[in-house]
């Protein structure tokens, strides 16, 4: 541990004396006293014990010349910081007392500014602006640059401690780590170009989470703006900013812009990385404990069997949305709605829905009071709320 001037040992400070007395002495004449005397809170070594001659000699006049040029000088001492494919431009230039004072700082590592960042700054100055401008600073970055990057040297870009797409994120997120590796369904986005740098800003952002775009639906959008295909099946995934550009009835998550409300961004094992289940099939025996739309929506509407205010998907006071659900084969919400967007149908009822391989109309009907619908499994039906119809089989 460093000694601070405060605590420096008396028996050295003596030896300092007696030895610059002696050299007094020898050369038969006054000297003046160092130039630099011990004033502040961290002390290099060589200073601390008062030998300026492991640094510095007479030449030419100049009582402290160097005894060699930096770097040189202070790889005496210390291990090279030049041996690695990414070396810090100070260094590069053999300029360690560019960041380093060689006598003493108040700041640890005889650092030339009050803390780790504020020297960065003194370079990087337009990293200051961008990372103190805004209101999401990453951790790690307030606190110091070097958590993340080697003020010397490193193998990887930037002088980071790892691969800066994943691998340096998730020592320190390890969750997401796991995670990611164990879901059955990934997310594409992980995988391509800078990972998860893809959605991330790892310094500062203006958005929570230090997402790139003001929302979780701008971020999904930069890469869901055209088909996609799915990592686990193949399936081909729908241009979603055309949908929602053309529908403009738009599901509450997505006119808050939270994609996440209801996907996991980092995978899932759920039906298309939903955070709850949903069935996968278009039919499926009701189960109230197997539908993220119930985080939600009330799951009266579709557990009372006859009911005046659940729902208005009713014919009098039969409850549709029960008699739709359960059977033995009951009808999944996607098999009518589309969670995401709908255009000129009230409660994102589909135009269309696709059964199997047949993509099959709805040709749904509002009235006052009810409606009627005409998919290819029935022939037309009816519902009133205040006048019943009896439909025909």
């Amino acid at each position: 541990m460093r000694k601070s001037y405060l605590t420096f040992p008396i028996w050295l400070f003596i030896l300092f004396i007696f030895n610059l007395s002696s050299a007094q002495q020898q050369n038969g004449k006054k000297e003046d006293k160092p130039p630099i005397v011990p004033e502040k809170k961290v002390l290099h070594p060589p200073f601390e014990i008062g030998d300026c001659t492991l640094c510095h000699v007479e030449k030419d006049g100049n009582k402290y010349a160097l005894s060699q040029e930096p770097p040189d000088l202070c790889y005496m001492c210390h291990e090279r910081k030049d041996t690695k494919t990414r070396v810090h431009g100070p260094i590069a230039a053999g300029m360690c007392t560019a960041c380093h004072d060689p006598h003493q700082s108040d700041t640890m590592r005889l650092l030339r500014a009050e803390n780790v960042n504020e020297l960065c700054f003194l370079c990087h100055e337009d990293k200051r602006k961008q990372f103190t401008s805004k209101p999401y600073m990453h951790p790690p970055v307030k606190d110091q640059c070097i958590n993340c990057h080697d003020p010397h040297e490193e193998d990887h870009r930037y002088r980071l401690f790892a691969d800066r797409r994943f691998d340096l994120c998730v020592s320190c997120h390890a969750d997401k780590k796991d995670w990611v590796s164990k879901v059955k369904n990934k997310h594409g986005a992980i995988f391509m170009k800078d990972r998860c740098l893809n959605c991330h800003d790892p310094h500062a952002s203006e958005n929570e989470k230090f997402l790139r775009k003001p929302t979780a639906m701008d971020v999904c959008l930069t890469c869901h703006n055209k088909e996609l295909k799915r990592e686990e099946d193949g399936a081909t995934l729908m241009n979603m900013k055309k949908h929602l550009d053309e529908n403009p009835d738009w599901h509450g998550p997505i006119q808050w812009g939270d994609c996440a409300m209801c996907h996991n961004p980092h995978g899932s094992d759920n039906f298309r990385m939903l955070k709850l289940p949903f069935p996968e099939t278009f039919y499926a025996k009701f189960n109230i404990n197997q539908y993220i739309c119930f985080m939600c929506h009330e799951t009266e509407r579709f557990t009372e069997v006859l009911t005046t205010t659940a729902t208005n998907f009713r014919n009098g006071e039969v409850n549709l949305h029960y008699v739709h659900v359960n059977q033995k084969k009951g009808r999944t919400c996607r098999a009518c709605h589309d969670w995401h967007a709908t255009r000129d149908t009230p409660h994102h009822i589909r135009k269309y829905m696709k059964f199997g391989r047949i993509k099959a109309p709805l040709r749904y009907i509002p009235t006052k009071t009810g409606g009627s619908c005409a998919p290819m499994c029935h022939p037309r039906r009816y519902y009133d709320r205040e006048n019943p119809v009896i439909n025909k089989r």
